[in-house]
């Protein structure tokens, strides 16, 4: 039999099961007609990957470790220089910064970069984190670029990563300060609004487009015990916002480790009306379903998919990884439906972070 003439129907079917990108790419690469049927269907929502952890400047790696769930199997793509270092990832590129605090954003599978103005933080500022909100197809809201630590937290809007702002009082080609009182812990744009999370756990809602504050909301859930330590990771999830509380505690030597015993909380964010003359009231509401969603949370950041796409994965279930120095990662498969926690077969790398492969 002549795999070129195998029928263009089932070329598509058997594409359209394809959740990791290089097998994709792989299947379209047998021959003409096999990437002629694949091009002509949409291509198929694709799982996270799991980012291994970069090497330091002391050691400069020529290429970027991942683990794809999808596959079960490692993967490995070129880097863009040994001088960058990761700041964040996006659901289609790494945010990173070179030596002189240039910043790129770069699609690791198919090269593409955006180059950005350089970091507003001096060199001597602490560690800095970052991630990109693209925006979806059908979607002209604006999606800036975040830069943030503990102390300050800037963004920006760039025309190549998303829609133009129904109004525009900053300047686009540089960076604009959020006015934040407090130390910022987590956040995240959604909807227009950036919601910035401080250490006790308190949010501030401010309007991207006027940096006006226009809302509070107070924690998710109560403060943990004395010896664990709660990491909030926001999940936007289509119109919904999504708040995924994670408990660690600590080891011997100071380590912090998943309590995979604590479970994981999940909450919504909702807005009530106590009578009909006030402003809606932001409130998260805890969730004991997610329904066919898929969670994938690591350290301050989620990503959301519908268990539809994806047969061979069961919904109302959040996957996570667990850290450990100098040991594998374990990925684990938490339930909503029975609050049972399975870990499954992983990498053996000291994971980062989940990052969204795209070929867009």
């Amino acid at each position: 039999m002549e795999w070129s003439t195998l029928p263009g129907d089932l070329v598509r079917l058997v594409a359209g099961h394809l959740h990791d990108p290089l097998d994709f790419l792989r299947l379209r690469a047998v021959c003409r007609s096999w990437r002629s049927a694949a091009s002509s269907s949409p291509t198929p929502p694709f799982l996270p990957w799991l980012l291994a952890r970069t090497a330091g400047p002391a050691h400069p790696t020529a290429s970027l470790s991942f683990f794809s769930l999808a596959a079960g199997a490692a993967r490995s793509v070129p880097a863009p220089s040994s001088s960058h270092r990761l700041l964040g990832p996006t659901r289609s590129h790494l945010l990173l910064s070179d030596a002189t605090h240039r910043l790129l954003l770069l699609n690791p599978l198919t090269g593409a970069r955006l180059p950005l103005p350089n970091s507003p933080f001096p060199a001597s500022s602490p560690v800095i984190q970052g991630y990109l909100v693209p925006a979806a197809a059908d979607d002209d809201s604006p999606a800036p670029v975040v830069l943030y630590n503990a102390r300050k937290l800037f963004f920006r809007f760039d025309s190549n990563a998303g829609g133009e702002p129904a109004t525009k009082p900053v300047d686009r080609d540089d960076w604009t300060e959020v006015p934040v009182r407090d130390l910022v812990a987590e956040n995240m744009y959604h909807d227009g609004k950036l919601f910035v999370c401080d250490d006790r756990g308190h949010i501030t809602v401010f309007d991207a487009a006027t940096l006006a504050v226009v809302g509070a909301v107070p924690p998710p859930s109560a403060p943990p015990r004395r010896d664990t330590f709660k990491c909030t990771a926001f999940v936007p999830s289509g119109d919904e916002l999504l708040c995924v509380i994670q408990y660690f505690t600590r080891d011997g030597h100071r380590e912090l480790l998943e309590d995979c015993s604590a479970g994981l909380e999940v909450y919504r964010l909702e807005r009530e009306t106590e009578n009909e003359d006030q402003s809606p009231k932001p409130q998260w509401v805890r969730m004991r379903s997610i329904g066919d969603r898929l969670l994938f949370i690591g350290l301050f950041q989620g990503f959301s998919f519908s268990a539809a796409d994806f047969p061979r994965f069961q919904g109302d279930c959040i996957y996570f990884f667990k850290l450990e120095r100098d040991k594998r990662s374990f990925i684990y498969r938490f339930s909503m439906e029975d609050g049972r926690t399975e870990e499954l077969p992983g990498p053996w790398m000291h994971a980062c972070t989940w990052f969204v492969p795209s070929l867009s």
